[in-house]
């Protein structure tokens, strides 16, 4: 075989076989790496979570962690106000008045 023809032969072969081969490969692979992805995002897939459901997880362990912050403080205000209330009690509450003389007999 000549120079001349190995050169022929090469250029055959990335111009037409090449381009054939990878079209080939491309249609017969397709199918499975979508079928993979959709595996990944449905959760399937041992080992992987869909990143919407990550950030939804995110979002909702946010939302628990502020509605226990407002919690705390609802019970805070709910003490201060038994409190007050209390102690208004206490203000407001007349003494029994104070008996002078002997205690009547019935």
């Amino acid at each position: 075989m000549s120079p001349d023809d190995i050169v022929k032969l090469a250029m055959i072969t990335s111009v037409v076989v090449l381009p054939a081969l990878a079209i080939t490969v491309r249609f017969a692979l397709k199918p499975i790496v979508d079928a993979i992805l959709r595996l990944k995002e449905g959760g399937l897939l041992p080992g992987s979570q869909s990143l919407a459901a990550n950030q939804e997880v995110a979002m909702l362990a946010s939302e628990v962690h502020h509605l226990r912050d407002e919690m705390a403080q609802l019970q805070q205000s709910v003490a201060q106000l038994q409190d007050a209330e209390t102690f208004h009690r206490s203000l407001t509450e007349r003494p029994a008045p104070a008996q002078i003389g002997p205690a009547p007999d019935a």
